[in-house]
């Protein structure tokens, strides 16, 4: 009786365990080794029912010294989403939207994902442990994969609107003859200052110098440089809120 009992406790747990750990709606289908460029080429099939905005693939590499490499990579998809929306319209934006569609991992679909690796690979193991979707929702059996796919966006949106807010500043002076490069220093000295710092990044230095350099460029250019700035702020404000609904995602339970 007692060992009956024992059995379907352990039953019991084992199920609750599986429905605690519902499928990740995108999967690693095949991997495939070309030892001679040393990359390996993943086949990732999107078995959800929704689009996919972001993924995380937890990887093993085994090496014929025995060496064993564990590491993952994250594919956010947001930024070609919505520079898909931006350039809708535009002759560009045909151009791209033949090479990326919407920027989205659409349902049912499958894709090459390359990947370098050292020679002498014997084995390769890859799963993807969280997916983020269009809706704001995610599958996670990683949530410290998961809290970096928000914290990301999240960052990105708060460099968006340190640039952004340096600009209008420069902009709201009648008498600078240059908003732009005074706006592109100013920029670029916050980059500086958060690369040199050891605190939490909570911009990206690297976003505030695209900022920064794009402004000196138009600086450069022979146009109504308030114009221009008008137009870049007003663009910069809808990415920004563009980028804070993909910045709102939280954990799903159960198939998607």
């Amino acid at each position: 009786m007692t060992k009956r009992v024992c059995y379907l406790i352990t039953v019991l747990l084992f199920a609750i365990s599986l429905r605690a750990s519902p499928p990740i709606g995108a999967v690693v289908q095949t991997w495939h080794y070309d030892p001679l460029t040393n990359m390996v080429t993943l086949k990732i099939a999107n078995t959800s029912h929704k689009d996919i905005t972001a993924f995380n693939i937890a990887i093993k590499e085994t090496y014929a010294d025995g060496r064993v490499e564990e590491h993952e990579m994250l594919e956010e998809l947001v930024g070609k989403i919505i520079a898909a929306k931006e350039l809708q319209g535009t002759t560009e934006g045909e151009s791209f939207r033949t090479r990326f569609g919407n920027g989205a991992f659409h349902p049912g679909e499958v894709r090459d994902e390359k990947l370098p690796v050292q020679p002498g690979l014997t084995n390769y193991q890859a799963v993807i442990d969280v997916v983020a979707y269009i809706d704001g929702t995610a599958d996670s059996a990683n949530d410290d994969a998961l809290e970096r796919i928000v914290a990301g966006r999240k960052v990105a949106i708060a460099s968006q609107k340190m640039a952004n807010e340096i600009i209008k500043t420069a902009l709201a002076d009648p008498d600078d003859p240059d908003p732009s490069m005074t706006a592109a220093r100013k920029i670029q000295a916050q980059a500086a200052a958060r690369r040199s710092s050891h605190a939490k990044m909570d911009v990206n230095p690297v976003l505030l110098e695209n900022v920064a350099n794009e402004l000196k460029t138009m600086s450069s250019r022979n146009v109504n440089k308030r114009d221009a700035l008008k137009q870049l702020t007003d663009k910069e404000d809808a990415r920004i809120s563009m980028l804070s609904i993909h910045a709102m995602v939280t954990k799903a339970g159960g198939p998607q």
